[in-house]
C-alpha cells in the first residue's frame, strides 16, 4: 500500500511538472499579447499601422519557421505564398463582393492548396534544390501576376476599401485593423504552438533530424511534409490578406522575389523553430530599414548590411536564442546582488541589537 501511494505521488508530480512545462511554453505568447494591448494606448496611429504591417509579415515568417525550423523542409516561396493570400482578398472583396473578413479563410485554404503543390517537389527534392525550386516560383509570381491581368489588373492593381469598425464599436479604422491582425496573429500563435508540440511536433522534428528514423516510428513522409507546406502556406496566405485588407490595394510591385528573402531574414533574425522569435523578426524586417534610411538616406543599404551582420555575429541563434542565452547570465547576477545585499545588510542589523541599552 505505502508503495502505491508513493508511486501514485511520482505520477501526481510527473503529470504537474509536464502541465506546467506545457503553460510555460506559452509564456512567451501571453507576454506578447499583453504588450500589443498596451501599444495602442502609447503609440500614434502611424506607428500602430505599420506594427499592423509587421504582424502580417510575423505571419507569414511563422509559417516559414514551422516548416523550415521543425520539418526541416527550406523554402524560399513564402512571399509568394503572401501575394496569393492578398490577391485572393482582393479579388474576392473587390470582384466578388465578399466582406473583407470572410476572406480571410478562402486566402488561407487557397494558398494552403498553392502550397501543397509547390511542396509537391520537396517529395523528392531537398537542401538547396529544393531552396532553388521554390526561390524559382518566387520569382515567377510577380510575372503569374502581369499575365493574368484580366483577374489581377496586372500593373494598375487592385483597389478596395478596407472594412469599416462597427457601429457598436467606438473605435478609429487604425484601431480596428490593428485589433483584426492581433487577433489573427493570436489565433494562428496558438495554433502553430499546438501543432509544434505533443506527437504532431515530435514527428515533424524526427522529419527533420532524421527521415529513415521518422519512418521508422511510423511517421508518413509524404503526408508530413505536405501537411508542413499546407499549414506554413496557409498562415502565409492570412498574413497576405490581412496586409490587402490594411492597404486597401494590391500591386507586383509589392510581392516582387525580395520579397520571400524578407521573410527568410525576418525568420533567422527572430530565431528559426521560434514562434515568438516570428514576431521579433518581423519587427526587425519593418523597422530597422526604414530606421537605418532616416539615418543616412544615402547609407541605408550599407547600414542595414552591416547590422544584419552584426546581428549574425552577436547572436547566431537569433533574438530569441540570445535572450536565452543572456536570461540566465542576468538571473544569476540579480540572484548574486540580492546575497550581497542581504549580507551586508545583516551585519549592520545585528551593530543595532549590540548598541540599544
Amino acid at each position: 500500500m505505502p508503495c502505491a501511494l508513493f508511486l501514485t505521488r511520482v505520477d501526481q508530480s510527473r503529470f504537474a511538472h509536464f502541465a506546467l512545462a506545457s503553460y510555460v511554453g506559452y509564456a512567451p505568447l501571453v507576454l506578447l499579447l499583453l504588450v500589443a494591448v498596451l501599444i495602442p494606448l502609447l503609440l500614434p496611429n502611424f506607428l500602430l499601422l505599420q506594427i499592423s504591417t509587421a504582424l502580417t509579415f510575423a505571419l507569414a515568417i511563422l509559417g516559414l519557421n514551422i516548416l523550415l525550423g521543425f520539418a526541416g523542409q527550406v523554402c524560399l516561396a513564402q512571399g509568394a505564398l503572401f501575394a496569393c493570400g492578398a490577391y485572393t482578398t482582393a479579388i474576392l472583396v473587390a470582384q466578388g463582393g465578399w466582406p473583407a473578413l470572410a476572406t480571410l479563410p478562402a486566402a488561407a485554404a487557397v494558398t494552403a492548396l498553392v502550397g501543397v503543390l509547390i511542396g509537391l517537389p520537396a517529395l523528392r527534392l531537398g537542401g538547396l534544390q529544393l531552396a532553388i525550386v521554390t526561390f524559382g516560383v518566387a520569382v515567377l509570381t510577380p510575372q503569374l501576376i502581369l499575365k493574368f491581368d484580366r483577374l489581377t489588373r496586372g500593373v494598375t492593381g487592385i483597389t478596395f476599401d478596407p472594412p469599416a469598425p462597427p457601429a457598436w464599436l467606438p473605435v478609429g479604422p487604425d484601431l480596428w485593423l490593428y485589433a483584426l491582425c492581433v487577433a489573427a496573429t493570436a489565433v494562428c500563435a496558438v495554433l502553430a504552438l499546438r501543432m509544434t508540440r505533443g506527437d504532431s511536433g515530435r514527428a515533424l522534428q524526427a522529419l527533420r533530424d532524421n527521415p529513415l528514423v521518422a519512418t521508422s516510428l511510423g511517421v508518413n513522409l509524404v503526408r508530413a511534409r505536405l501537411a508542413a507546406f499546407a499549414v506554413s502556406s496557409a498562415f502565409a496566405g492570412v498574413g497576405g490578406g490581412l496586409f490587402a485588407i490594411l492597404n486597401g490595394y494590391v500591386s507586383p510591385q509589392s510581392f516582387l522575389a525580395g520579397r520571400s528573402i524578407e521573410i527568410l531574414i525576418g525568420a533567422i533574425v527572430g530565431g528559426i523553430g521560434s514562434v515568438s522569435g516570428a514576431f521579433l523578426g518581423a519587427l526587425f524586417v519593418v523597422f530597422v530599414p526604414e530606421w537605418t534610411a532616416e539615418l543616412s538616406p544615402a547609407l541605408g543599404g550599407l547600414v542595414y548590411g552591416a547590422s544584419l551582420i552584426a546581428m549574425m555575429l552577436v547572436a547566431r541563434d537569433g533574438l530569441v536564442g540570445l535572450a536565452r542565452r543572456i536570461a540566465p547570465i542576468m538571473f544569476s547576477l540579480a540572484r548574486k546582488g540580492l546575497l550581497i545585499r542581504s549580507a551586508s545588510a545583516a551585519p549592520a542589523h545585528n551593530l543595532k541589537k549590540e548598541t540599544l541599552p
